[in-house]
């Protein structure tokens, strides 16, 4: 028999499921329930006989070049050249376990080769097994990637690719073959990354845990396909086009989060007995056809985000026909965190589901070149319905618009968000872009719900977006773009009333005099009746014109900032307030600074105990080293409760005053500078991860120093210029899957050394209140959250210093449901010694 052109073995392939073992959970049979995979209907499928150019057999003694024979994976794929679109080079892979070992740092096999096909010869893809079980800090320092690929035409076929790093694998009829794991921790530990485009998977197996594998392809098509995992174990990159039929996604914990933005699943049956999510932040919006969902309930919930809902998103996850486990129409919540909501998802119309076939979704690459692709064997079905809008988006011009391109690689929702515009302004372009871009000839119709904006015309590609709220409140409005197809996206508009003029100061700026540890400006402003929305800036001095300031505190949350607390860093400085005039309605009017008359003396800071408010803190990068002043290195983020998605306290109380600031950038420090002798210290930090579960931090790290291990620090008895002092450093270990190890550190220079006993807890989570403690000699740190009983307790002795400084450092990635958030970090000085 040859071998069946790509695109007729991938449709017309089934393949029936071997019988289980009574008693022996095989990873991608799905025992729990002991159902049959989707997309097998009984009907055999086996490649036994196909044709091949290059042979894999573990049987032969050695590699027979001549005769294209080898042993390992590896050496016939070096062996092999490229294919073409016509005449792919296919890799023949007879039954047995082929371990594909990667090194500390790189990947077991990296193909770069186009049109390579790798075929299982077996009428049972779990006997062709691809393995290796490297993982994030398990034997590699990387995500522990098994294979990666990145060329055009790939495909793979009839068999299994486990990265066993923490899970076990059971070889069908044969225990001499069976993986076991190499760890308990759920470490990132990827199976493969696929890059480039044109990809194809057909009756593969991808078993794994954290990150099972990493789609990154132009364009992709999987059928007949089963992944298994617990975190972002699709790991789909933004803008891109994957088709996902007649498959299964399950997770074989009962819950998590599969991250699959993007991506149009048809007929695909999803399993987990205790709830999925989606996403993590919402991004390209996935598209669920005639799939099949777990039941959905408060206990175990089927959302589309792994975090809160925004309330201003303006993309719509997609359903067509979509049931759950009971047969009943599906029911998606926004989010697993909160009431139940369902303002993210829409049901797509009759009309618009006929744009998701495999022909129309990946007939063009995502740039817009129609090569007419179609892997799935479904031209002459769908070729006549045209080509049909699949994905929409809106910015103020086409470039704008054009970053939720498929293939853009930029987050899809950023390419719009909600916008303010006001009466008597300028008009809000909005342009649309259209998927496929074939399409982009589609005509589009504009409309609105509101009166309180106009459209100056209602079909084209492009809107003038009028503001006409003649009241004196805001107004909401929605715009909705439609494509001949009915398929369409809407922009939630905030509408101002108009602007008027900035108020005019009444009564100039003026610096009272300091009184009860405070920096205070008075001022009047003609407000008609309206808000004062004042800008105001604090500034600290080094002479009375203020030729040379540092810039302390800032008004946020459209709330003037009349007050300054005064610190121990004020003392003999001048301070300065700079006023901008503003109003409710206004736009920013005159700015009037004003300078204290005296500098700052000593008896006029009311406490030596540093507790910076979060909700006026100055988060520009500053790398002065100046007393008493905080300085920051590397980007940081001001906060809310309202900000943060991933997580809620229990207790209603999200963060300390309602304000914090998140670490942006890996290796980011917020330090705290004093000169000043101190003794004995207390520091007193809280902390929201959001991680959430206890583990902190993205990726397991170590104590050690180096910039590429992710971990934290809080500094006590601290002198950021000179890097010494202590420290309690913590990381997220390989040990354990949902906790950090602690330990006290000696910090000399910059290097770190530890000098005490570890301990690993769960302690980190959000709302985590962290109290460090130098007395004398003794050196004790402490932790515990508002979410459960577990706690840190650590004790040693050290060497005092005069050291009165503090801070923290994080070195774990930002990204969103990866960072930190610090909500009070207060420093005092029991003994009086500063």
């Amino acid at each position: 028999m040859t071998f069946m052109p790509q695109r007729v073995a991938v449709a017309a392939a089934v393949l029936v499921l071997m019988a289980c073992m009574p008693g022996h959970g095989l990873p991608q049979d799905n025992l729990i329930t002991g159902e049959k995979i989707n997309g097998y209907s009984g009907e055999p499928f086996d490649t036994r006989s196909y044709a091949y150019d290059y042979l894999v057999d573990s049987s032969i003694p050695q590699n027979d070049p001549i005769n294209r024979r080898f042993r390992t994976l590896q050496a016939a794929y070096e062996a092999a050249p490229a294919g073409t679109a016509e005449k792919p080079t296919v890799i023949g892979i007879r039954p047995d376990v082929y371990f594909v070992r990667g090194t500390q740092t790189t990947a077991g096999l990296a193909i770069t080769k186009d049109y390579i096909t790798l075929l299982g010869l077996t009428d049972d893809r779990r006997k062709v097994v691809l393995a290796d079980n490297r993982g994030h800090m398990a034997g590699a320092s990387d995500n522990g990637y098994m294979i990666t690929v990145n060329a055009i035409g790939f495909t793979a076929m009839n068999l299994t690719l486990v990265n066993y790093c923490n899970m076990d694998y059971e070889y069908p009829g044969d225990a001499s073959r069976n993986l076991r794991m190499r760890t308990t921790f759920d470490a990132q530990a990827v199976a493969m990354s696929m890059r480039g485009d044109k990809h194809v998977f057909s009756h593969v197996a991808f078993l794994g845990r954290h990150d099972t594998i990493y789609v990154q392809t132009l364009r992709s098509y999987f059928t007949h396909v089963y992944v298994e995992g617990t975190e972002d174990f699709l790991g789909v990159g933004s803008g891109l086009v994957s088709v996902w039929e007649d498959s299964e996604v399950y997770f074989p914990t009962g819950n998590g989060i599969m991250f699959a933005p993007g991506v149009v699943f048809i007929n695909t049956v999803f399993k987990a007995s205790h709830g999925l999510s989606f996403y993590k932040p919402f991004n390209t919006p996935a598209a669920l056809i005639h799939c099949v969902l777990p039941v959905n309930t408060p206990q175990s919930p089927v959302s589309w985000l792994l975090a809160k809902a925004p309330t201003d998103q303006d993309f719509y996850s997609l359903t067509y026909r979509t049931k759950d486990a009971k047969g009943d129409a599906a029911a998606i919540f926004d989010s697993n965190v909160g009431r139940p909501a369902f303002r993210l998802s829409r049901e797509l119309s009759d009309r618009e589901a006929t744009a998701f076939n495999p022909w129309n979704l990946l007939r063009a690459t995502p740039t817009g070149a129609t090569d007419d692709w179609d892997p799935a064997g479904v031209r002459e079905k769908y070729a006549s319905q045209g080509s049909a809008v699949f994905r929409m988006a809106l910015g103020a011009n086409a470039d704008t618009a054009a970053r939720g391109a498929p293939g853009s690689q930029q987050p899809y929702s950023e390419a719009a968000v909600a916008q303010t515009i006001y009466a008597g302004g300028p008009a809000l372009p909005l342009h649309a872009v259209v998927f496929p871009a074939r399409a982009q000839g589609d005509s589009i119709v504009w409309s609105t719900n509101s009166h309180a904006v106009s459209l100056d015309k209602t079909i084209g590609r492009s809107v003038l977006v009028s503001a006409q709220n003649n009241t004196d409140r805001a107004e909401q409005a929605t715009v909705r773009a439609t494509a001949s197809n009915g398929f369409y996206t809407t922009l939630e508009i905030e509408v101002e009333p108009r602007r008027l003029t900035p108020p005019k100061f009444t009564k100039a700026p003026e610096m009272l005099a300091f009184a009860e540890g405070k920096a205070r400006v008075s001022y009047a402003l003609d407000l008609a009746g309206h808000q004062d929305r004042s800008r105001i800036t604090w500034y600290l001095c080094d002479d009375a014109r203020c030729a040379a300031r540092r810039k302390v505190a800032v008004s946020r949350g459209d709330q003037p900032l009349r007050e300054y607390a005064l610190g121990i860093g004020a003392i003999g400085r001048y301070v300065e307030a700079e006023i901008q005039s503003r109003d409710d309605r206004s736009d920013d009017g005159a700015m009037i600074a004003a300078i204290s008359a005296k500098p700052v003396a000593a008896g006029n800071v009311a406490s030596r105990t540093v507790s910076p408010e979060f909700r006026d803190f100055v988060e520009t990068s500053n790398d002065q080293y100046v007393s008493g002043i905080w300085t920051i290195l590397g980007t940081w983020q001001p906060v809310t409760d309202a900000d943060l998605i991933f997580w809620k306290s229990p207790t209603g109380d999200d963060l300390v005053h309602g304000y914090g600031i998140r670490a942006a950038t890996q290796g980011g420090s917020l330090l705290y500078q004093s000169d000043q002798p101190a003794g004995d210290m207390e520091v007193k930090v809280v902390m929201s991860p959001e991680k959430i579960l206890g583990e902190g931090l993205s990726s397991p790290g170590t104590g050690e120093d180096r910039a590429d291990l992710q971990r934290g620090d809080i500094f006590i008895k601290y002198d950021p210029r000179s890097r010494t002092g202590y420290s309690l450093r913590f990381w997220h270990p390989i040990e354990s899957q949902h906790e950090c190890m602690f330990q006290l550190f000696r910090i000399d220079g910059g290097k770190g050394m530890p000098i005490s006993d570890k301990q690993l807890t769960g302690v980190f989570k959000p709302q985590t209140t962290f109290m460090l403690s130098i007395r004398g000699s003794t050196f004790t740190a402490r932790a515990a959250n508002d979410q459960d009983g577990d706690r840190l307790a650590l004790r040693t002795t050290v060497v005092p210093n005069q050291f009165g400084g503090s801070g923290t450092y994080w070195s774990g990635t930002v990204r969103p449901g990866n960072s930190n958030v610090i909500s009070q970090f207060e420093i005092s000085y029991p003994s009086g010694g500063l």
